[in-house]
């Protein structure tokens, strides 16, 4: 067995690494719900932010009994028309991407995502705002409604794919929701809050992240305060 632990940097997508433009999204939500005739009136008003694609789209089902055929059309048809439709205009590329990315690959850090994200549609995402970095792996909302059991799936493939036993204690989630916080803590990980989201330093403070900053530039200084915290 190799027991050398690497830092693992878990990477959420949307609001951390990119932003996916409401004005696009919500429309798109809205006509496939009606072409399969799904009674759901407050898409519009709904919050989305740190959930799992599992659970947003299964709410939709409220008034239909949860249908499970249903439910895999409304996934097919999402997945579809977001791979075929999203255009570079749709989608906000966050600052210093690459610089945060690289610094932990030079590091030697293992690198995957943490993402409510089905693996398609971060693929198309990612592919969509230029992000190309081949993460190594992926918690993505597919594999669970529950965004707490994420990090928890992060463990088990990391433990599989490195052949090592896992430290909570080396794993650093990041991401921009309150949801991102609560999972990492949930599993005994470390959490950066980055503010390029919809949540405030001071919304996030609550929760009470290991670290919260601005943006990801200067990766060095924050993952130095980060180890002294």
């Amino acid at each position: 067995m190799n027991t050398e632990h690497p830092w693992v940097i878990l990477f959420d997508i949307d609001g951390t690494l990119l932003t996916v433009d409401r004005k696009f999204n919500r429309p798109l939500i809205r006509r496939i719900l009606d072409d399969l005739e799904i009674d759901y009136p407050d898409m519009e008003k709904e919050g989305f932010s740190g959930r799992t694609d599992h659970d947003i789209l299964t709410s939709f089902l409220i008034n239909h009994d949860f249908d499970e055929a249903l439910y895999k059309d409304l996934k097919s048809e999402y997945l579809k028309r977001t791979d075929l439709e999203m255009l570079s205009d749709h989608i906000k590329r966050h600052l210093y991407v690459d610089e945060a990315i690289s610094f932990f690959d030079e590091m030697g850090a293992y690198i995957g995502l943490l993402t409510g994200n089905y693996p398609s549609a971060a693929k198309a995402k990612l592919k969509v705002a230029d992000i190309d970095y081949r993460f190594k792996f992926g918690a993505f909302g597919e594999f669970d409604k529950d965004r707490n059991q994420l990090p928890l799936i992060a463990l088990k493939e990391v433990q599989k794919n490195l052949d090592i036993e896992t430290d909570p204690s080396k794993f650093i989630i990041i991401g921009d929701t309150p949801r991102d916080v609560e999972c990492a803590k949930y599993a005994g990980m470390k959490c950066v809050a980055v503010t390029t989201g919809r949540f405030s330093k001071e919304q996030l403070e609550v929760y009470e992240p290991d670290l919260i900053i601005s943006d990801l530039s200067e990766p060095e200084e924050w993952f130095k305060k980060l180890l002294m915290n």
